[in-house]
């Protein structure tokens, strides 16, 4: 699993306008984070408890992820 979030941090991160900066690398870490871990069948509920996050901003992740990744691909 730390290999994909560490290839998703990546991708991420390369797709962000500004780059280098420490926001930049958060974002990209959390998406990856959070994507990786719904990869592997978590639920939104325990990826939220174990990031110390809303369950409603977990969500939101999830899906910008996805179509950050999504937008990659064309």
């Amino acid at each position: 699993m730390a290999e994909r979030i560490e290839e998703l941090t990546e991708l991420f991160t390369a797709q962000h306008k500004r780059q280098g900066g420490d926001r930049t690398d958060k974002i990209a870490s959390t998406w990856a984070t959070i994507l990786a871990c719904r990869e592997m069948g978590e639920s939104l509920e325990a990826i939220a408890d174990d990031l110390q996050m809303r369950p409603e901003t977990v969500k939101t992740y999830v899906k910008l992820a996805r179509k950050a990744i999504k937008q990659q691909g064309e």
